[in-house]
């Protein structure tokens, strides 16, 4: 027997007297209903329930109004298979949004994928949530460093029991308490070359690098293209200053990661370091986490029309909340 679910891409306004207003993008209708069907249809849709047999609640005259005006849709198989589990409200999103999301099942396809972090600070801590909501359980950490309290206000996967700790092993144990079944490994490695990078990617074998690692910053942005070049692998990059963050590029083809190394070894020509700013701010480094999670989420569903940093280095303003592009690869 089908099964329905009320369609988010329809709006439907319950006024008195037993009428409903029902918008869409496509179409707008005001319409007066029976009592009986009007009262069944406010409660179904307050208790956003799951219909199951729709014959024992509507006629079939009924059900074909809320077919026909697209306030029920059938129930896909792969959401039927994510009812009642932290992935549920991620299907369903997805069903409004990308069309072939009740043919493909994204979720299965991000728990194959290996997702490696170069650093463990304020934007990786920021990017793993959004992951692991979408269905990620495979991680790889580097980091030489030790978890510093004063770097509370923006990393927000450690706490002070953890404080002289390495980074890399508070992490794990702080996500092993807080998810099931995540796969998680670590290196204690400081990367001073790609050739250092590359015995972790043959170990940990990934399939896409997140660098959120910012001293020494173009050196190691270097190595990280290199051994992605090498590999094959995609990456992307971000960075938090004052009043601005860098989003992107994230680099997926043999041109991008060409033209990107080619800039990074023209600067490290004339440039011997440049240090980050001491002073952060947690909201800052979530936007650029937030943004750089959207575009490996969208590059993971293979939604490259919504990568706003595909091969792309992006700046967003933390003052006026703007993104613009500011060079390309």
């Amino acid at each position: 027997m089908e099964k329905y679910i009320f369609d988010d891409n329809t709006k439907i306004i319950f006024i008195k007297d037993n009428f409903i207003l029902v918008q869409n993008n496509k179409f707008k209708t005001k319409e007066k209903l029976d009592s009986s069907f009007y009262k069944n249809l406010l409660m179904f849709q307050a208790s956003n329930k799951i219909i199951t047999s729709p014959s024992d609640i509507f006629s079939d005259s009924e059900i074909k109004f809320l077919k026909k005006n697209k306030i029920i849709k059938e129930l896909s198989k792969i959401l039927e298979k994510y009812l009642n589990t932290k992935y549920e409200k991620y299907q369903l999103y997805l069903e409004n949004t990308i069309l072939n999301s009740k043919s493909i099942d994204y979720i299965k396809n991000n728990s194959l994928k290996r997702i490696l972090f170069v650093g463990a600070g304020g934007i990786c801590t920021g990017i793993i949530d959004y992951l692991v909501s979408v269905g990620c359980n495979n991680f790889g950490f580097i980091d030489f460093d030790f978890v510093d309290i004063t770097n509370f206000n923006r990393q927000f996967k450690y706490n002070e029991n953890d404080a002289g700790n390495l980074k890399v092993d508070a992490l794990k144990k702080n996500l092993d308490h807080q998810y099931k079944n995540l796969i998680i490994s670590t290196f204690n490695k400081k990367i001073t070359s790609s050739g250092d990078l590359n015995v972790i990617i043959d170990k940990y074998k990934p399939d896409f690098i997140i660098c959120a690692a910012d001293t020494p910053i173009f050196q190691i942005q270097k190595f990280i293209v290199e051994s992605c070049e090498k590999y094959n692998i995609p990456c992307i990059f971000g960075g938090v200053g004052q009043n601005n963050g860098s989003i992107g590029p994230l680099l997926y083809s043999k041109n991008g990661r060409k033209k990107y190394l080619d800039k990074i070894n023209n600067i490290l020509k004339s440039v011997e370091a440049i240090f980050p700013c001491k002073g952060s701010y947690g909201v800052t480094n979530s936007l650029v986490a937030n943004y750089m999670a959207k575009d490996i989420i969208n590059f993971m569903m293979d939604n490259k029309k919504d990568i706003i940093s595909l091969n792309k280095e992006c700046e967003i303003s933390f003052n006026r909340c703007e993104i613009y592009e500011k060079s390309k690869y």
